[in-house]
């Protein structure tokens, strides 16, 4: 059986078709569902058999006088689902259908027109959160309703649902004919040929036909290099490393290397295995065991055809099916935490039971000039040359500065990189902003630096192909400490960073677009381990130097800075002037590879202008140069080639030298502020007047744009965007060099999608879009986990999944407020199987409080960091210290705005922060540090909370407490 045929129409009257029907499904059809059926009572159940047609049905004769039923040929086996019952003015019915193993759940359904939209779509949310064990779905029948509209769209997006059929359904009016009837299912790769076709039986609705194919060509096997860890003792292999060590007389970083695998190699070899490519994370070895025995004794009783072969066989099957339950349910009650609020570790642990999402294997094709690259080492060669010629082909212009200027003999590259570059405008405006007292040094390492750094080595890291895993450089810490401190500083004083350690293997990771296409890869530099462990002592003590002249605006890779911080020094400022009818306008830079694009040299003339030694230019400049990469796809490697621009992304110093370079960018910024985070830099102003908004918009990007020319890197204009809020009559543009930018509706910013009035709706909705489909994953899991760790894993989710940027969101609305909670509910539905009781009492049997509610335990938790003298200058500038030189009877801890909006004046942190401040009870912000005061705020529900969510609406009066 390769494929089945599934047909979806309306029938307004059986009673008078039925023979119809049968002559036209009778071997055409293995699954029907026949929606709006209407009958008269007189009308007999037996009359609804057909050859060679099982008959799960329902139909309801309900108040809106339908029914639905499902016909499923009998040679493939289906059940009748009776556990779950819809309520009677809601046309369904639930279906378990087997097809080669498989087992989807088909739900045939009718919503009618008059029936409200979001009641009949949360009773389908109920049936499907209820059945969630299914991992595939197939729901078919008339859905009176149209992709775009959003309950609709809503609903689908929840459950990754795709529609098959993309033609209309509905000739009510043949001059604009509609879709509303659907064949839907979250695994639409397994339909094909679906059309729709006139067959006379209904008045207005055709036939909706598709072909379900139930077999699929065998993806090839992987082959994985693994070290066998069988016989390994850590002791054992300590005394050998160490005896290696006292043997060799240490003195560079490849002879620590040779020593170090030479004795992994002998006490872990490497071992090859082969995998199937739909390889599952619970399969065991004890399980493939158990199923090669199966495999076998199949055989045997195909041969013999004995009973007692047959016995043995199934006796080795059931023991499978058992071991199989076992193991999944192991496998999933051991998940930490951090491997689903992770989104790459989600979809790798859960994707087992998520198949649209399973990849099978890494492979990359690529398509060049009509021809099509698969083979592995030529994909690798291809996006190699692509990524090493990528800062080339932006065809960025020669600095004006350095023209005829004469080096005056100097030799000494790190001399001669601040020589060239004395005059640059950077330099010159980093000299008059920075003083210091004394010029940054490197020091040396202790051995309790280099210990404190293999501790806390993230095991779990990738590192360089046939180099020493970070796993047992971990637990070697005792016999390899002292040999790497040496190395360390050895490489220091001769200030030269290893060579070996200056190699890397990139992983292309795909961005967007088409896949095919080089371009649309990011490169990711895999380093070896020792180098991140060099790069870590380096970062603690240059960011001790470098801290106290950085931006307090500039927030990327720094510690207590983040994006959200960034975003809300730039909305609340644009808050603060709409509430007095301001205007607010910002221009989002893109930058074409901006990490690739550094200049090495400029970069060691404004370390130098920093105040960094001449010992430690150039050991930073061996850092940078004579840097080797190539590209890995699977098991086949690229050449190699030099690294000449830029700082290896991946690595640990890359960071914080990037944001030493783009940093003298905010010393320029004159009638503008930076909200920036990364490679990503937005310039904002306020003004009172429009022209005045554009004006100072246009001024900064001037200047901006001439920073850029002259720090070789490259503006993408077709990307820049413009956004202004602010009443107006007319959209309008500026002018960013000789480009004409119109402002846009809403713009992308530091991964959220923010709109004019600051609403931030397609945000929320494109979170509750990936929530829902991970949840569905989630679910399917929950039937092997005891209550205990079903809560830990949704209870992590669900705050994981909206707990970027809170702050940020918070003031969203009801309406995306309320699609939050949706999801929030499902959630806690899945965990206690309980699909009666109402929100609020889920929350209190779970003991746990909303998403809103945990957005103003942040707000709480940020205020309390500005009361303590913990926070950032952007926080402290939000909220406003009262200073009180007398003792008063209701004394507050922060000064109260005067707002004159609920837009922009009550839904804003500088007036609500304040007012959720005096509710909290005294005995919370009275907790001795900040871990207190978060193991405190915790349970604590704000009662009488002055937001409008929280408010109660009645009509024509509005909202009230």
């Amino acid at each position: 059986m390769n494929n089945i045929i599934i047909g979806n129409f309306n029938i307004n009257s059986l009673s008078n078709k039925f023979d119809d029907l049968k002559l036209i499904v009778t071997g055409i059809f293995d699954i029907l569902v026949i929606t709006e059926t209407k009958l008269d009572n007189s009308f007999p159940d037996n009359q609804f058999m057909i050859d060679g047609f099982s008959i799960p049905y329902r139909l309801d004769r309900s108040s809106y006088g339908g029914g639905v039923i499902i016909y499923v040929r009998e040679d493939i086996p289906s059940k009748l689902l009776t556990s779950f019952c819809f309520p009677n003015d809601i046309e369904g019915i639930f279906v378990e259908i087997n097809f080669r193993k498989s087992k989807w759940l088909l739900c045939g359904t009718y919503h009618p027109p008059s029936q409200c939209d979001q009641y009949f779509f949360d009773s389908i949310s109920l049936g499907l959160d209820f059945f969630c064990i299914y991992e595939k779905i197939l729901l078919v029948g008339d859905f009176n309703a149209k992709i775009g509209e959003a309950v609709f769209d809503h609903f689908l997006d929840q459950y990754d649902l795709k529609a098959v059929n993309k033609e209309p359904t509905c000739y009510k009016n043949v001059n604009n004919p509609s879709r509303i009837d659907f064949i839907l299912t979250n695994n639409p790769k397994s339909f094909y040929n679906t059309k729709t076709i006139p067959i006379g039986l209904s008045d207005y609705h055709q036939l909706v036909l598709s072909i379900f194919k139930t077999t699929f060509v065998k993806a090839a096997p992987k082959e994985m290099i693994y070290r066998d860890f069988k016989n390994f003792d850590q002791n054992v292999f300590d005394e050998e490393v160490s005896g290696n060590f006292f043997k060799e007389n240490i003195k560079s970083y490849k002879t620590f290397e040779e020593n170090f695998l030479q004795a992994l190699n002998k006490f872990a070899p490497l071992k090859k295995k082969v995998l199937r490519a739909n390889h599952a994370p619970y399969v065991t070895k004890k399980m493939r065991k158990a199923i090669m025995k199966r495999s076998k004794l199949e055989n045997e009783y195909i041969k013999k055809k004995t009973s007692e072969s047959l016995r043995i066989y199934k006796k080795q099957k059931n023991y499978c099916s058992r071991l199989y339950k076992r193991e999944r349910k192991s496998y999933y009650n051991n998940l930490h935490v951090t491997d689903i609020i992770d989104n790459k570790m989600f979809w790798k642990n859960i994707q087992p039971f998520f198949s649209e999402k399973r990849k099978s294997i890494n492979k990359i094709t690529l398509v060049n000039d009509g021809n099509v690259i698969s083979d592995d080492a030529l994909v690798a060669e291809e996006i190699n040359g692509f990524f090493e010629n990528a800062p080339k082909s932006l065809d960025i212009k020669s600095n004006h500065y350095l023209k005829d200027l004469d080096s005056g003999g100097i030799t000494d590259s790190v001399d001669k990189a601040i020589y060239e570059f004395k005059n640059h405008p950077s330099i010159l405006l980093i000299k008059s902003e920075v003083t210091y007292s004394e010029r940054f040094s490197f020091y040396e390492a202790s051995l309790n630096d280099i210990q404190n750094e293999l501790i806390h080595l993230d095991a779990s890291k990738s590192f360089t192909f046939e180099s020493i895993p970070p796993k047992i450089l971990k637990k070697s810490n005792e016999s390899s400490s002292v040999i790497i401190q040496n190395l360390f500083n050895d490489s220091l004083n001769r200030c030269e960073f290893p060579q070996e350690l200056k190699t890397a293997d990139i992983t292309p990771i795909f961005k967007k677009d088409d896949p095919t296409k080089a371009k649309n890869y990011r490169p990711i530099s895999i380093l070896p381990v020792v180098s991140k462990l060099f790069e870590k002592v380096m970062q603690k003590q240059l960011s001790n130097h470098i801290d106290a002249f950085l931006s307090p605006y500039l927030c990327g890779y720094r510690k207590g800075f983040s994006t959200q911080q960034a975003l809300l020094s730039l909305t609340e400022k644009w808050r603060s002037n709409l509430d007095n009818n301001g205007y607010c306008g910002g221009i989002f830079m893109d930058l074409s590879k901006a990490f690739d694009t550094i200049n090495h040299d400029l970069l060691i003339a404004k370390l130098d202008a920093y105040g960094f030694s001449k010992a430690s230019l150039k050991f930073l400049k061996s850092y940078l140069t004579n840097r080797w990469q190539r590209t890995k796809i699977n098991r086949s490697f690229s050449n190699w080639t030099e690294l000449m621009l830029g700082v290896p992304q991946g690595s640990v110093l890359g960071p914080i030298l990037f944001n030493i370079y783009i940093n003298d960018l905010f010393y320029l910024s004159q009638q503008t502020d930076v909200c920036n985070y990364a490679d990503d830099t937005t310039f904002h102003a306020c003004d009172v007047e429009l022209s005045g908004l554009i004006q100072r918009l246009e001024h900064d990007s001037k200047l901006a744009i001439d920073w850029f020319d002259n720090n070789y890197m490259k503006l993408n204009e077709d990307k820049s965007h413009l956004l202004v809020s602010g009443h107006k009559h007319e959209a309008i543009f500026i002018m960013i060099g000789p480009s004409q930018i119109w402002e846009n509706y809403e713009q992308k910013i530091l991964g959220i999608m923010m709109d004019k009035n600051l609403k931030f709706e397609s945000y929320i909705l494109s979170q509750c879009k990936k929530a829902g489909q991970k949840l569905a994953a989630l679910s399917r899991i929950c039937q092997f986990l005891n209550i205990d760790r079903k809560r830990l894993l949704m209870k992590s989710f669900i705050e994981s999944q909206f707990s970027y940027c809170p702050l940020v969101w918070m003031f969203s609305g009801r309406f995306s407020n309320n699609r939050i909670n949706h999801i929030h509910e499902r959630a806690l539905r899945i965990v206690y199987s309980d699909y009666r009781l109402s929100f609020e009492e889920l929350l209190q049997k779970d003991k746990s409080v909303s998403i809103h509610h945990r957005n103003i335990h942040y707000l709480a938790i940020e205020m309390f960091k500005v009361l303590k003298g913990l926070s950032s200058q952007i926080m402290n500038e939000i909220f406003s210290l009262r200073n009180i030189e007398y003792n008063i009877r209701s004394q507050k801890d922060f000064s109260s705005s005067v707002v004159h909006s609920v837009n922009y004046g009550h839904n804003s942190l500088r007036y609500f922060g304040p007012k959720i401040w005096n509710i909290i009870p005294d005995d919370i912000k009275k907790a001795n540090n900040l871990l207190d005061f978060k193991n405190k705020i915790k349970s604590w529900v704000p009662d009488k909370c002055p937001c409008t969510i929280c408010k109660n609406y009645v009509f024509n009066v509005g909202f009230i407490n």
